[in-house]
């Protein structure tokens, strides 16, 4: 079964450039410790990758999977599906909202691994999951 988590963490940057950055795949191993490659499988007509696979240090196991992106909400929001691999679900979306100074993004993810994890351990890296991609995407546009 899968459990939903989210969360979220302010950003000094424009919703526009936020997305350019948590769109950018190819450099995700590059600014993500966990991501340990990826590839772009397929691309719509704006350039904007639609489907990427990844291969990611999952701490316990590693994962190798491939996302299908829907952009119908871009800039403000893209979501996300698993198309194949190792995990059985792993459905997300980000939300950017921008105010004066600041944007808020919002990270929300459903995930099943389809292999047996304790229930307090599986609760933990989704948390670690969220709050490390929130921090990481924060630290990768407020460099730039």
């Amino acid at each position: 079964m899968a459990d939903s988590v989210k969360d979220s963490i302010d950003v000094k940057a424009t919703a526009e450039e936020i997305f350019a950055v948590a769109t950018d795949f190819e450099t995700y191993p590059s600014w993500n410790p966990n991501i340990k490659e990826t590839k772009i499988e397929e691309t719509d007509d704006e350039g904007r990758a639609t489907k990427v696979w990844f291969n990611v240090d999952a701490k316990i196991k590693q994962l190798r999977y491939t996302l299908q992106y829907d952009y119908s909400a871009a800039p403000e929001s893209f979501s996300w599906t698993v198309a194949e691999g190792d995990v059985k679900k792993l459905d997300g979306t980000y939300t950017f909202d921008e105010f004066d100074d600041v944007t808020e993004v919002r990270y929300e993810m459903q995930i099943d691994p389809g292999f047996p994890v304790p229930g307090f351990l599986k609760k933990q890296a989704e948390k670690q999951i969220v709050r490390s991609a929130l921090e990481d995407l924060k630290k990768r546009v407020e460099s730039l």
